[in-house]
């Protein structure tokens, strides 16, 4: 009896200590899935704080973007010189709006917003106009990852200089126009066809049109007029002031270079040759549709 009543006692030890195990095991369970769907919410409020940082960033951006753009035009119709330069990047003849791309070569960054010539953010990048002219969805893909990838860069610089103290600062300035070369990388990245495109299905200007011609200029005397545009220099395709500006400063001067413009009542464009140098126009970004692809 007594070997019984302790195997029993034995059994109900036994039993004890395996429900305390389990008891234990289902409390530590049950604390790490409570711990992991703490962490996760509090990873889901940092990504819908971060959506909301970026939106706000880039708004704030684009505002900066229109009041520079204003304040630009408005220094350029002030000063009739209109060969001159300075040390920030300015377009090469004449008035109107800067680019984001000019902007990301002089003191501040570039916002995502239109401007003369260029693709700073991915916000208003739409796929649909490319495909449609004929350009590959691989290649169309690729375009805006490289969009995105420069956009973040500069959120990521901006939010780094804040945070650190040194916004505003040469050496921001320099990163700034890092990225700005980075972009303009963007037209060898890809064929000039593709780049014109891009620019003309966001919305943003792909040609410069003449809107004045100086007296005794090289432009006059090639017979150039208010209204034409100024489709190529010397074989490049032209897509903003800075370009033609940067084409007449290339090869030798004085050497003659063909131009050429498209003129409204003319269907074919006309091919004039100048000087190389500069033409003595006055320009505004304007946008234009390319040719088809191919």
């Amino acid at each position: 009896m007594r070997a019984d009543r302790r195997a029993l006692a034995l059994l109900a030890l036994v039993a004890v200590v395996a429900a305390a195990v389990a008891l234990a095991a289902w409390r530590t369970e049950h604390g790490a899935r409570a711990r992991d769907a703490s962490r996760i919410a509090a990873l889901e409020a940092e990504a819908v704080a971060l959506r909301e940082r970026v939106a706000e960033e880039a708004s704030a951006r684009a505002a900066l973007m229109l009041e520079t753009q204003q304040l630009r035009a408005a220094l350029e119709q002030a000063s009739p010189d209109a060969g001159s330069t300075s040390g920030r990047a300015e377009p090469a003849e004449g008035s109107g709006p800067a680019s984001p791309e000019d902007a990301a070569l002089s003191a501040e960054p570039a916002p995502s917003a239109p401007g003369e010539a260029g693709l700073v953010g991915p916000a208003s990048f739409d796929p649909a106009p490319l495909l449609a002219a004929g350009f590959r969805p691989d290649q169309v893909e690729r375009f805006r990852e490289r969009l995105d990838e420069i956009e973040l860069a500069r959120l990521y610089l901006r939010d780094r200089a804040t945070r650190e103290g040194w916004l505003e600062t040469p050496r921001y300035r320099e990163e700034s126009r890092a990225l700005g070369q980075e972009f303009r990388g963007l037209r060898d990245e890809f064929d000039e066809d593709f780049y014109d495109w891009a620019l003309f299905s966001t919305g943003h200007p792909n040609r410069v049109a003449v809107t004045e011609v100086l007296s005794g200029s090289a432009a006059q005397s090639a017979g150039l007029q208010p209204g034409d545009l100024i489709v190529r220099y010397d074989g490049r395709l032209v897509l903003s002031a800075s370009e033609l500006r940067e084409a007449t400063l290339a090869g030798r001067v004085g050497e003659l270079v063909a131009v050429e413009v498209q003129r409204a009542e003319d269907p074919a464009p006309l091919r004039v040759f100048v000087p190389r140098g500069p033409l003595g126009v006055r320009m505004t970004p304007t946008r234009e549709t390319p040719p088809p692809a191919g």
